[in-house]
């Protein structure tokens, strides 16, 4: 079971793989590991492997310690080379699920030379036998206690309502990279009071579900322009491609489900969880698609996570690409 960033520490382990996409809980992991290697010996002793590496290059760098200095030292490495096979001819890669003898006894070789050094991978993609020694840290979104507990340490010196840290965890969707941001403009337009719930409405843009509607309209009415404004405003939000992928996945589920079900708004609405004035506006957007297109779009989206989540294109490739796809529907 994994532990989440906001309880991570990197004492008594040595080996730590990331899952989840939050660029902050993924930073706040990464910073306490760099803080194990005092900062006089970080040229020395801190080394970073960047995307693409292999497990014989992770062991050169945990092998690599200054033999003149005797302080900790870190590994931190990006996303992993997938090493895969053919499938089906058309020379995609999968991840294999197994080891090779010889990639085995490198892990080994790593596991034995990096005892007592910190190693950080920032990305899941591993085999299972390589996961089993390493402990996972989860750097999604947390429980709302949790993320309850960050906004009121982000607001500091200034407290903030209770029901201001709710609004505020709704409209960001829980996404702390965004919220950090948020806090620290309210923190700016306070002007020395505490963060009321008047502010965060305010200041803060609707909610994420609200804004993720906002696209899928644009791109329904073929405005190319509106689509690329919202999605570029969407990245500068921090917001990270895996989440971009299942915000636009559940609204065109959504959609879809609305286009063609019988059933009334008021039952729908009961069915699905929302508000029937939601299915209302659902309804209406859907006429905008078609059921065809809505169907297209959709796959395009779950293909595109699916190449993404097997290692076959990164992140942003494969959502960009599947972008550009809806904008020609």
């Amino acid at each position: 079971m994994a532990i989440h960033a906001s309880e991570f520490s990197p004492k008594g382990v040595s080996f730590f793989y990331v899952e989840g996409d939050d660029g902050y809980w993924r930073r706040l992991v990464a910073d306490k590991i760099i803080a194990e290697v005092p900062e006089e010996y970080r040229d020395f002793n801190l080394r970073r492997l960047n995307s693409g590496w292999n497990v014989a290059e992770l062991f050169d760098a945990v092998s690599a310690v200054s033999p003149f200095f005797d302080a900790p030292s870190a590994v931190i490495c990006g996303a992993v080379s997938v090493d895969g096979r053919k499938k089906d001819g058309k020379g995609k890669k999968e991840t294999k699920e197994e080891l090779s003898k010889q990639d085995a006894e490198l892990w080994n070789a790593v596991f034995s030379a990096g005892e007592g050094c910190k190693v950080l991978i920032l990305d899941g993609r591993l085999p299972p036998a390589v996961k089993k020694r390493m402990t996972a840290v989860d750097c999604s979104k947390p429980d709302p206690g949790t993320l309850r507990k960050l906004i009121e340490e982000l607001s500091k010196p200034y407290k903030i309502e209770y029901r201001a840290a709710n609004a505020l965890a709704e409209r960001t969707d829980g996404n702390a990279e965004r919220i950090a941001t948020e806090v620290a403009k309210l923190k700016c337009c306070c002007d020395g009071d505490a963060i009321t719930y008047e502010y965060v409405t305010e200041l803060v843009a609707d909610t994420m579900e609200r804004s993720v509607f906002e696209l899928t309209n644009a791109l329904a009415d073929k405005d190319k322009a509106k689509a690329k404004w919202l999605l570029e405003r969407f990245i500068s939000e921090g917001v990270a491609y895996p989440q971009l992928f299942r915000l636009l996945i559940s609204q065109y589920r959504r959609l879809f489900y609305a286009a063609v079900s019988p059933l009334g708004d008021k039952e729908l609405a009961e069915t699905m969880g929302v508000k029937e004035f939601a299915v209302v506006k659902n309804r209406a957007a859907a006429k905008k698609y078609g059921k065809a297109a809505l169907k297209r779009a959709l796959d395009l989206l779950e293909r595109a996570e699916f190449d993404y989540r097997r290692g076959l294109d990164s992140d942003e490739t494969a959502f960009n690409s599947a972008f550009q796809d809806i904008l020609t529907i």
